[in-house]
């Protein structure tokens, strides 16, 4: 199962950059069409940094999770206008920081490690660390889609997979 779960991770790491790659900080936070009820793309990539952060405690790391009030999950935040958010390079690059200690320490994970109940709030989700883990996974993908959407919403070319 961790095999699998680790392939996901790699997948999406990939994909987060190759699905933000050629928007402008100005696109990114800009609704498409001006539509409320759509997220703008900046707040799905702060989002899924935020989620991030997650797998690393998972993985016994202690992050400094930056933007926690701007992009915490689990329905703690929203999109909103008009307001200073971190540029978009900075979210990305804090996103490529994360990756490789997190990868490594998700690699070390047991079965064990896997089975145990996580931490409140993410056992409203999932009632192992495997769980949430494939849960975060599942995350990740969905908002990533939701990001693609956006880029051909915004003229864009269609997200490079390779």
């Amino acid at each position: 199962m961790k095999k699998l779960l680790i392939v996901q991770f790699d997948l999406h790491h990939r994909l987060y950059n190759n699905v933000l790659d050629g928007f402008s900080d100005e696109e990114t936070n800009r609704r498409l069409h001006g539509n409320k009820h759509i997220n703008h793309v900046k707040y799905l990539a702060g989002h899924l940094l935020n989620s991030q952060y997650g797998l690393a405690a998972l993985a016994g790391l202690q992050p400094d999770i930056k933007w926690n009030d701007l992009f915490a999950v689990m329905g703690q935040s929203k999109a909103r206008d008009d307001i200073d958010y971190p540029d978009i390079e900075e979210i990305k690059a804090e996103w490529n920081a994360l990756y490789q200690p997190v990868r490594s320490n998700l690699a070390k994970l047991t079965g064990d490690d896997l089975t145990r109940t996580p931490p409140d709030p993410f056992n409203q989700v999932a009632d192992s660390n495997g769980e949430l883990w494939a849960f975060i996974n599942h995350h990740t993908a969905y908002h990533i889609g939701q990001i693609g959407i956006l880029r051909r919403g915004f003229g864009k070319a269609p997200m490079s997979f390779s």
